[in-house]
């Protein structure tokens, strides 16, 4: 995220008079980029905040899914990945 500008992005958030608390500043990265951006953090603290932030969301992703008995499993990466999506929506 750091890579492709999201303290840019934020920056141009900011400029446009959002505010901290919309819902959507309070995404994983938004939060902690705001959070530095306002001189609460150090750039290290807030990639440090925002990892953690990210593992803690994947984690609880991943409790939701293991719920989740009848889900089709494709790897993205795989071959034929296409043609698995494919044949789980038409049988859906």
């Amino acid at each position: 995220m750091l890579a492709v500008g999201l303290l840019d992005e934020v920056r141009r958030l900011m400029a446009r008079g959002l505010d901290a608390d919309l819902p959507s500043m309070r995404s994983v990265g938004y939060r902690q980029a705001w959070r530095h951006l306002s001189g609460e953090t150090t750039l290290a603290q807030f990639r440090a905040e925002a990892i953690a932030a990210t593992r803690q969301l994947a984690k609880r992703q991943i409790t939701w899914l293991r719920s989740m008995h009848d889900a089709a499993c494709i790897d993205p990466f795989g071959a034929d990945a296409l043609g698995e999506l494919m044949q789980v929506i038409e049988t859906a």
